[in-house]
């Protein structure tokens, strides 16, 4: 990689960054192109060198930190058998990685009602289903795109109230766990 070349990253991802505190503090409708630049320390056209438009920026934002998530649920996925345990460390991993990253609260709550970020918001979710559906499957769903949906919007919902809460919450992860494991009707089948 040029100098040049890493520079543009560099200056890329300070952007970044400075949107991720600016989402943490204030929220995206707080989120204009000023306000980023200011606190990344570059000039306003250097934002559009990088980026389009504000809707551009967002979605960059949204994308980077599913892929941060995505990564850490895969790698507490890897390894295990598909199954009830394997579904359940790959959601707390989503979980940790939501409370863990900054500005997250506003990118889960505001990005998917902006409509110029909801659609990629909404495509960005369908991994996590996919992730969870050999699991579900293993555990005895025949319909398990229909059941790995259902459990990304209760690992979701979760999520939530985590961010709200500012820490994670003990009880409602303890229900989800045992939730998944009534789920499990592979285990339910085998202790007939």
């Amino acid at each position: 990689m040029t100098s040049r070349a890493a520079s543009a990253l560099e200056t890329r991802e300070a952007l970044l960054s400075a949107g991720l505190d600016i989402a943490e503090q204030h929220g995206l409708a707080a989120m204009s192109v000023n306000r980023v630049v200011t606190a990344a320390g570059v000039a306003k056209g250097t934002f559009y060198v990088h980026f389009p438009d504000r809707g551009a920026f967002l979605n960059a934002l949204h994308q980077r930190f599913h892929e941060l998530v995505l990564t850490a649920v895969a790698e507490a996925m890897a390894d295990l058998p598909p199954g009830s345990e394997r579904l359940t460390r790959g959601i707390e991993a989503y979980l940790d990685g939501c409370l863990r990253h900054r500005g997250v609260k506003a990118m889960l709550l505001e990005a998917r009602n902006d409509p110029t970020v909801s659609g990629e918001v909404a495509a960005r979710t369908a991994p996590f289903a996919v992730h969870a559906e050999p699991d579900l499957l293993a555990m005895g769903w025949t319909d398990a795109a229909s059941a790995a949906r259902l459990v990304v919007a209760m690992s979701a919902e979760l999520t939530l109230v985590e961010q709200a809460r500012g820490t994670l919450d003990p009880e409602g992860r303890a229900v989800l766990r045992a939730l998944l494991a009534r789920l499990d009707l592979s285990a339910a089948e085998t202790r007939r």
